[in-house]
């Protein structure tokens, strides 16, 4: 009876996840009634992602007095729309998402940065299979790469532009492709489907039961952040930085990330470096 729960339990959040990423955009109407709606991209599974939010989501929920629905959307420009556009209350946003909401859509509203232990933001990692000869980026040349999502700074736009200032262009690769999340990244090299990648560190510790290793890295990337949108009303939103500024119980952290610590301030000014790296890439 307990095995046969626990796949009962794994098939309702897997469809709830997928009725969210099937629905993510005509649903989510910000503001409606008293439910929010909280956007997240797929960097990963959509199980993985509703599976990390779920406890985070619950204490807005509590704290505001309002159901919160999660929210993913089918693609990250998708997930950029909804939150720049107000067609979600909330969001939890990468470097590049962030940026590209800020400065090219319709703007969002900075309520604060995850704060990872030790290091305090989240940190990149280029793998490869562990018996494949490859030791550094410049060994990258004349290989095949996976990177994540087109929008991904930590699984496109950071390990693009590593490469680039190692001497590897994009025609110096043999191929690459774009996979999607970071997860599939990480398997595709465990499977040998392509030389390396770059992915999430956090993602990668998830894998290291798999043939793959570190060939770079870590190296530390501008924050993710919590958002919401312009229109929100300040009662809610203040009430929701309360509770992010404030401690939080570990579980709730540790479903997001195992090295969450917790949430802190966050300027726009942060992310700089993000923005030179988008420029860099994009100009290339």
């Amino acid at each position: 009876m307990r095995q046969r729960t626990g796949i009962l339990t794994i098939l309702t959040v897997g469809l709830a996840a997928l009725f969210l990423v099937l629905t993510g955009q005509s649903e989510a109407e910000a503001g409606k009634g008293n439910t929010l709606t909280f956007g997240v991209y797929p960097y990963d599974s959509p199980t993985q992602v509703y599976s990390s939010f779920e406890p985070l989501v619950a204490s807005i929920a509590k704290t505001t007095g309002q159901k919160v629905e999660i929210v993913i959307a089918p693609n990250y420009m998708a997930h950029i729309a909804n939150v720049s556009e107000g067609r979600v209350d909330l969001g939890f946003m990468g470097p590049s998402p962030y940026i590209k909401a800020q400065d090219r859509f319709g703007g969002v509203v900075l309520l604060a940065r995850l704060v990872a232990q030790g290091q305090g933001n989240d940190r990149l990692v280029v793998i490869a299979h562990r018996d494949s000869g490859i030791s550094s980026l410049a060994d990258l040349k004349g290989k095949t790469f996976a990177f994540g999502d087109h929008q991904s700074y930590g699984s496109h736009f950071y390990p693009r532009y590593l490469l680039s200032r190692a001497g590897v262009k994009l025609k110096d690769l043999k191929s690459y492709d774009y996979l999607g999340n970071h997860s599939r990244v990480v398997l595709a090299v465990a499977h040998r489907d392509f030389n390396a990648g770059g992915v999430r560190e956090d993602i990668y510790e998830r894998y290291r039961d798999r043939p793959i290793r570190k060939v770079a890295g870590p190296f530390l990337m501008p924050p993710h952040v919590i958002v919401c949108r312009k229109g929100l009303p300040e009662e809610t939103r203040k009430k929701i930085q309360a509770l992010l500024f404030a401690p939080m119980n570990p579980t709730v952290l540790k479903a997001i990330d195992p090295l969450l610590s917790g949430f802190g301030p966050v300027v726009d000014a942060d992310f700089a470096e993000a923005r030179m790296v988008v420029d860099y890439v994009e100009d290339k």
